[in-house]
């Protein structure tokens, strides 16, 4: 039983109850099932609230713990994000370390390639060996790099930070266009500061370096900063100044070129503008049979000998004056600061005088060489530097035709007689190609027989207004321009033609020869003994019937060519003739040198004979000795029956001359030689 009891107080009484142990677990039992249903909810609430509670708060805040304590150990990955489940203020812890992680990876990738930046820079200015410079503008404030100061010879805490101490190292010729480029770029008329100048060396020389930079403004657009790099160019600059020096001087004398010489004339033209009472002049000096020397001693010798001359001028002339080599062996001196001409004169005199002393090159060798100078003297009336050179140039070329080793003053009528030359040239390229040459014909006579044994082939030029011309007043341009080779096949060609014709319609005059003059340019004509028989051939003419007649000037230039060419026309049956005979330098050495067929006595002989009857003493030797060698003798020049009579008396072969008969146009020649044969005019066997 369960007993129970409660007093009262007012009765003094006490109640007691006595209620059976069942009765009351009848009672009790429906509380107790409710009771532990109560608490089997509250304990499955308490642990989905805890379950909630983990998953939802402990387990997210244990997510950014866990995370901040990797990071710190530097093991979670930048990329890592933690998941957001809610939008409470756990989700919003989330979010901030989801921010943070995205920070630190934006901070950490933007560090990388700082570093990655640096690195790159940093190579790259050690790999170029800059130097690097910042100015404060504002405070006057210069920090120079360790390299920098290295650059200048001194070490890092040599230099202080004074931009003065900077400016004053730079080379004073180059300061004014350095301000001028930093003051372009800091008041924005450059898009940067760029400079070339020189720097002072702490052992005291300059040295090259480019300098950039790059200013920093403010909100007023005001620079308060500028930080730049200089970088050595030196050795850049020395290859440039070699390049040019290269560019503009001669390697092998060291002097100035043409290039270099026009400037420095141009710049004189300009001076002397400026101060016209002080004269200058250009010296255009040019050696004498250098090619000769060039050819028999070998090009070494040559060089050898155009260094001589240089240092031979160069003693010779003043510090002011400028002397070049234009090529070959042309060298130009420039005069300036002159009193008058004589000045000129007397340097061109002295050089002259000098260079004409013997001097002993390569092995020994002794050399004595002259030049021919031309002088032009300056004047306001020049303008370009290559009007003095043309002048000088046409006044020395005057010095070598006046017979070389002299100088000649530039004159104006020197010009025009070139001007006339190069007309004539052209003129006479003109006459070549339109055919205006024309050949005449001179008989050559027998002495013995008084019968015509052949013709001479002269050469005339049909020009269009001054009409027919001799050889005289062009043959010398001819072989100056070398128009004298095709002309000269031309000549032979025509000629075996005519004679051609002449032996077919005259058969009683098959024995008719021609002859032919050959120059010395044709001498180095390769072909020619080839063309010369393929004409033959074309003409149906036998070699026998041409004679080549040739001046002991055109042998003597080349005597070995000479005797091959001479002796493969004789071996081929061509007649050898030694055209002016008496008048060279060593003829009696030439007729057995060239086993010619027959000499011609020049005119300047022949005319000595006088009505006396009585031949030089000259023309009686030349024929004795060409009957003693079995040469014939031709005598040209004959003017007079005297002069005819008397070499026919010494055993002359065959004459030529206005006595006998002026050269004639083909027409006229073969009316001569049809009255010869007794034929009427125009009439043919």
């Amino acid at each position: 039983y369960t007993i129970s009891h409660v007093a009262v107080p007012q009765n003094g009484w006490y109640l007691e109850s006595f209620i059976p142990d069942r009765t009351l677990a009848a009672g009790a039992a429906p509380i107790q099932r409710v009771t532990a249903l109560i608490l089997l909810v509250c304990f499955g609430m308490v642990a989905l609230v805890a379950t909630l509670y983990s998953r939802h708060v402990v387990k997210p805040v244990q997510a950014v713990i866990d995370g901040f304590k990797r990071l710190r150990d530097e093991r979670l990955d930048l990329n890592t994000r933690l998941v957001v489940n809610s939008q409470d203020e756990i989700g919003e812890l989330t979010r901030w370390f989801n921010l943070f992680m995205e920070n630190l990876q934006a901070q950490r990738t933007a560090e990388q390639a700082l570093r990655e930046s640096e690195e790159r820079y940093s190579l790259a200015v050690h790999g170029a060996n800059d130097g690097l410079w910042d100015w404060d503008l504002r405070r006057q404030q210069l920090y120079l790099s360790p390299r920098f100061k290295e650059m200048l010879g001194y070490t890092e805490n040599d230099l202080g930070n004074d931009p003065i101490e900077w400016l004053s190292r730079i080379h004073p010729a180059d300061r004014c266009h350095m301000q001028d480029a930093l003051t372009a770029h800091l008041d924005r008329h450059a898009p940067y500061f760029e400079c070339e100048h020189r720097l002072l060396h702490k052992d005291q020389h300059y040295f090259w370096v480019l300098s950039r930079g790059l200013a920093v403004r403010d909100g007023n657009d005001s620079p308060y900063r500028m930080a730049g790099s200089s970088t050595d160019i030196d050795r850049r600059k020395q290859s440039e100044e070699q390049l040019r020096h290269q560019a503009l001087h001669d390697t092998l004398t060291g002097l100035p070129n043409r290039t270099a010489f026009i400037d420095y004339l141009r710049q004189a033209i300009e001076r002397h503008k400026r101060f016209s009472d002080r004269m200058y002049a250009v010296l255009f000096l040019d050696l004498d049979h250098f090619k000769l020397i060039n050819d028999t001693q070998g090009h070494s010798a040559g060089d050898a000998l155009l260094i001589a001359v240089t240092q031979c001028l160069r003693r010779n002339i003043r510090a002011i004056d400028t002397l070049a080599r234009l090529g070959g062996d042309e060298f130009v001196l420039l005069l300036e600061d002159l009193n008058d001409v004589r000045d000129a004169l007397q340097t061109a005199d002295r050089l002259l005088g000098v260079l004409a002393l013997p001097r002993v090159l390569q092995e020994q060798q002794t050399i004595t060489i002259s030049a021919s100078i031309g002088i032009t003297l300056g004047s306001p009336a020049y303008e370009t530097p290559e009007q003095l050179l043309r002048d000088a140039d046409i006044a020395m070329y005057r010095a070598k035709a006046l017979g070389k080793a002299r100088y000649e003053l530039f004159d104006i009528g020197m010009r025009d007689q070139i001007m006339r030359q190069l007309m004539l040239e052209t003129e006479l390229k003109r006459a070549l190609e339109v055919s205006e040459f024309r050949l005449w014909y001179q008989p050559i006579v027998s002495m013995i027989s008084e019968e015509i044994h052949g013709f001479e082939a002269l050469l005339r030029w049909q020009h269009p207004e001054r009409g027919l011309l001799a050889p005289g007043e062009f043959m010398a341009t001819l072989e100056n321009t070398g128009l004298i080779v095709p002309l000269g096949l031309w000549i032979l060609e025509e000629a075996c033609r005519q004679l051609a014709d002449w032996r077919r319609c005259y058969p009683s005059a098959a024995s008719l020869k021609i002859s032919v003059n050959l120059s010395a340019r044709q001498f180095q004509h390769a072909l020619f003994v080839q063309r010369a028989t393929a004409i033959l051939a074309d003409t149906g003419l036998p070699a026998s019937a041409l004679a080549i007649e040739v001046t002991e000037t055109a042998l003597i230039k080349d005597t070995e060519d000479a005797a091959a060419m001479l002796k493969q026309l004789r071996n081929l049956g061509f007649e050898i003739h030694m055209d002016d005979f008496g008048t060279g330098y060593s003829s009696l050495s030439y007729l057995d040198t060239f086993q010619v067929d027959a000499i011609k006595i020049d005119r300047s002989f022949v005319s000595r004979i006088t009505a006396s009857h009585e031949p030089p003493g000259l023309i009686k030797t030349l024929v004795a000795l060409a009957k003693e060698m079995r040469i014939q003798t031709i005598a040209e020049g004959i003017e007079t029956a005297e002069q005819w009579d008397c070499l026919k008396a010494q055993g002359c072969h065959y004459g030529q001359g206005y006595y006998l008969s002026r050269p004639l146009a083909p027409p006229a020649a073969e009316a001569l030689l049809q009255a010869m044969l007794g034929l009427e005019p125009g009439q043919i066997e």
